[in-house]
């Protein structure tokens, strides 16, 4: 008989089982379970990988011990949380009544779980993985039917229910098992696998609800008209009663764990906490302290019953280690307002059909045993592996595997399978838009089993796939010097010495070397390179020659041109000589010397009397950076250059041969000397501007008593 390994990872509890179906129903073969060391998943996500596989692995050697084989494949069940249900529909005809077989029928639901995934589009783009479905309704030429499986007719139609998962969260499934050195054979979801146990299907006509209550999530699923309908999750469980008591008493999580695990069966409880008190607590406090997050917990699972069946079920059925959480049950009957005895817990013990292994007891049992039902049943979804660069990859047989899934599976982002087009480059030359396109993108290539295949390939089970990312184009590219011809450069000499007289080439306004390249949204002018004109502008460009000198006086600028003589091939020229290839090129330029600017510094003005009187300079002196110059001294542009006339400031007495002073001294007077209206003597040094006053005084005796 067919054995299958079915594997329930939990937040806390890792529990494997080994199952296989007999005639009176399903047995037990093997068990084998284990805690994490540490918390590894919080709310049923996979937090660190490793510690998890590493439980993984524990499990599955104790397991091939003890069934004295290995195991190779598993299947398992994923949380709920960031769950998202889809209901969808699929039809098919034929043009003669057939007879629908298991096949048909499993094809047209998978049919029904592709329409539900095309209508799951996120607008976070996450990326989503079916993870379970359920059928509701099955419909046989317009007639409603619990099964159509032997059925015969034309047409039928199946509306389904899915249940999509983030891919991170599967992504970390997987990374598990394939560490555990397994392969997924099946994946269900959590509510579904337990109420395929937790529930019969004769049950299943009446509108009930199964919450599995694990450590870090409580999951939900409803059924109504003999199958689940509706799924659900409230991120909450045991976890969060446990870090109640943890935070109440100062101890740590395991700590914690045992205090909880013993409120069932213990009067008091003997711990001790983190500072190394040991403590002993009736269990009734515990529960006290406990019972506002118990409330809580039951207040989220009542609100997403609801929200789910839009009314009260008929029953409520808990499963999971969770579920054991005093008052959890009589809570939710209170705020449900349902009897007491329609809301229970669901223990392997009541079970029928499932035999083997006695010892396995209570609700944290209903999970795996689901789990391995579901696979016995191939009611889970089905996985095969793959190889996509060496690495192994689980594809999801929702329907004909293809390599574009495969793809996917292997987390390979869509944009490396068409290279993308090289950016065109576009620019103005001359006042003529023009446009350079980039090369085209090479797309990726598929090989399957060393043949270069397509993405619409199928696959099967051990398929090799070689994948080579797409290639994007190069962008255009051009340089100065292949968009303007070299064939339109001259070789000249200028001065004896060669030169490549070439157009002058402007980007932006600023001129630019021929091996530097374009830039997009460039504008490119030309200058010609055919007359005289043009060489002088090209050669002032590379520091020959100028046209013109500048230079300042005492800070006032001047600018005076150069004077040359232009040669070509020996015949004077004038600038509008049109150059050829092999022409000399004589250009003679009359050097300006400081002699040449005639310098001579300016008086000092002064006002004596109210009328302008000119002190002359005493000495010339010509200085460009505080060096003194000579006539010789060549004049180069942009010099600054400072006239001097003077080595002293003047004093009053050299301005009086300068000036008249008044005649004919009147008796008893003397020389009153003024400068700016103050007293002044002839030693008073002066300024530019300034005003003097010289005037004759009389002198008045003193009165004698």
């Amino acid at each position: 008989m067919e054995q299958v390994f079915a594997l329930d990872i939990g937040t806390r509890l890792v529990m494997g089982l080994i199952m296989e179906k007999t005639t009176e129903g399903y047995r037990i073969i093997a068990r084998a379970q284990t805690e994490h060391r540490q918390r590894s998943m919080y709310d049923g996500q996979i937090h660190d990988v490793e510690a998890v596989a590493e439980a993984v692995r524990w499990v599955k050697e104790e397991l091939e011990a003890q069934i004295k084989r290995k195991l190779c494949y598993v299947s398992v069940a994923a949380a709920g949380r960031a769950l998202k249900t889809v209901v969808a529909t699929a039809q098919k005809s034929h043009l003669v009544p057939i007879i629908w077989e298991r096949e048909d029928v499993f094809a047209l639901e998978m049919e029904a779980v592709e329409h539900a995934l095309r209508e799951l589009q996120p607008e976070d783009g996450t990326s989503y993985h079916c993870v379970g479905y359920s059928t509701i309704e099955a419909f046989l030429e317009g007639q409603s039917l619990a099964k159509l499986i032997g059925q015969r007719g034309k047409e039928v139609q199946v509306k389904v229910i899915a249940s999509f998962l983030p891919r991170t969260v599967i992504d970390g499934l997987t990374g598990v098992i394939t560490r555990a050195g397994l392969e997924m054979r099946d994946l269900t979801l959590e509510p579904i696998a337990a109420g395929r146990a937790a529930i019969p299907p004769d049950m299943r006509r009446m509108n009930l609800a199964l919450v599995d209550v694990g450590a870090g999530t409580s999951d939900i699923a409803l059924t109504q008209n003999g199958s689940f309908f509706a799924y659900g999750m409230v991120p909450m469980a045991g976890d969060a009663i446990t870090e109640r008591i943890c935070q109440h008493y100062l101890v740590d999580f395991k700590t914690g764990e045992t205090i909880k695990r013993s409120l069932n069966s213990n009067a008091q409880v003997t711990f001790t906490d983190f500072l190394g008190a040991e403590i002993t607590i009736d269990q009734e406090e515990v529960i006290e302290v406990i019972r506002p997050v118990v409330f809580e917990l039951a207040q989220k699972i009542a609100g997403e019953l609801l929200r789910l069946n839009q009314r009260n079920p008929h029953a409520i059925i808990l499963v999971g280690g969770g579920s054991l959480t005093p008052h959890l049950t009589e809570i939710l009957c209170e705020l449900l307002e349902m009897p007491r005895n329609r809301v229970g817990i669901q223990i392997r013990e009541r079970i029928q059909g499932v035999s083997g292994d006695e010892t396995l007891k209570g609700p944290d049992a209903i999970t795996p045993i689901g789990i391995g039902i579901s696979t016995l049943e191939g009611e889970g979804l089905q996985y095969f592996s793959v190889h996509v660069n060496d690495i192994p990859v689980q594809v999801f047989e929702l329907q004909l595997a293809t390599v574009s899934d495969a793809l996917l599976a292997a987390g390979i982002a869509p944009r490396l399978l068409v290279g993308r087009p090289g950016s065109a480059l576009t620019f103005e030359f001359n006042g003529e838009m023009k446009i350079l396109k980039g090369e085209f993108g090479k797309p990726a290539q598929f090989i399957l089993n060393g043949q270069e295949v397509k993405l619409d390939q199928e696959l099967k089970q051990g398929d090799t796939i070689e994948f080579k990312p797409a290639v994007d184009g190069k962008d255009a590219q051009i340089t100065f010097a292949e968009l303007i011809p070299s064939v339109l450069a001259k070789k000249i000499k200028v001065n004896d010495q060669p030169l490549l007289f070439s157009p002058q080439i402007y980007c932006n306004g600023h001129l630019v070397e021929d091996h530097m390249n374009v830039i997009d949204g460039a504008k490119i002018e030309v200058a010609s390179n055919r007359t005289i004109k043009d060489l002088l502008r090209f050669l002032q460009e590379k520091n020959y020659q100028r046209t013109e000198i500048r230079y300042k006086i005492d800070g006032e600028e001047h600018t005076i041109p150069e004077t040359r003589e232009i040669f070509v091939n020996r015949q004077k020229a004038t600038l509008e000589r049109v150059i050829q290839s092999g022409d000399e090129v004589i250009i003679r330029v009359k050097e300006l010397t400081i002699k040449d600017l005639q310098l001579n510094p300016r008086p000092m003005v002064f006002c004596v009397n109210g009328e302008e009187v000119l002190f002359p300079p005493q000495i010339r002196r010509v200085l460009s950076r505080g060096k003194i110059l000579t006539g010789q001294d060549k004049v180069e542009d942009g010099m600054e250059l400072i006239v001097e006339g003077y080595e002293t400031r003047p004093i009053l007495s050299d301005l009086l041969p300068h000036i008249k002073i008044p005649q004919g001294m009147p008796a008893n007077a003397r020389l009153s000397l003024k400068k700016n209206g103050q007293e002044a003597e002839f030693t008073t040094p002066l300024i530019p501007g300034d005003r003097i006053e010289i005037q004759w005084e009389k002198i008045f005796p003193h009165n004698k008593q």
